[in-house]
């Protein structure tokens, strides 16, 4: 069964998330990467789990809090994330397009 998501209200919410479950932001530059083109992640204490990554990377570099909200905003990425505990930590959030607002009515 999939996990339930929540998603992130703002970016407080995300990095008081990652924190409290022991994470920290990264990013991946591996232009062989074709599911994930922007490269965020969250990395967790312990090994890493770098089996989406190419033969020829095999590590992530660390990033700032700051990168990594501003490589969410220029993509236009919202946070998911499930307090599955069941669930891998690598499984347990996400990054989905950010919905258009709706427009209001001004009539």
């Amino acid at each position: 069964m999939e996990p339930v998501y929540k998603r992130a209200e703002n970016n407080e919410e995300i990095r008081n998330w990652v924190v409290l479950h022991g994470g920290k932001p990264a990013i991946i530059d591996d232009p062989e990467v074709a599911l994930d083109k922007v490269g965020l992640r969250i990395d967790w204490p312990g090994e890493k789990d770098e089996r989406m990554l190419s033969g020829t990377r095999h590590t992530t570099r660390d990033i700032s809090w700051e990168e990594f909200f501003a490589v969410m905003d220029r993509e236009s990425l919202a946070f998911e994330y499930s307090e599955d505990e069941s669930v891998s930590p690598t499984w347990r959030y996400r990054f989905e397009p950010r919905e258009a607002q709706p427009e209001e009515d001004l009539s």
